[in-house]
């Protein structure tokens, strides 16, 4: 299965952490209710606690919460959490396709 990769910033430097060749199954019923929460445009149901330790669990605990967080974009993390759990479902391409649509476009990479 095609892995998603996500990039965060951590101590300066980024850092691309990959998923695993593995997905839980008990990870399944978290993505979906976390679709529901993106589809819902609740302001309220949107980058919880519960949506950030998902996305954790997703690339095989590599990351903290406040590492996700913290090296994140702010601009692309509620994009990434609902990446997380398209890849979950097995909309792989759908994934793939969010995070790659997400690169930053100013004219220069974050940090440059």
């Amino acid at each position: 299965m095609e892995a998603l990769s996500i990039t965060l910033r951590l101590d300066g430097k980024d850092k691309k952490f990959v998923t695993p060749d593995h997905i839980t199954g008990l990870l399944f019923r978290k993505a979906a209710k976390i679709t529901d929460d993106f589809e819902s445009q609740d302001s309220e149901r949107l980058f919880t606690d519960e949506q950030i330790e998902f996305v954790c669990n997703t690339f095989g605990q590599k990351f903290t919460p406040d590492e996700f967080e913290e090296g994140i974009d702010a601009r692309l993390a509620g994009r990434t959490i609902f990446a997380a759990a398209q890849y979950v479902l097995g909309n792989i391409a759908d994934a793939t396709a969010l995070l790659s649509s997400g690169e930053i476009s100013s004219g220069e990479e974050p940090g440059e």
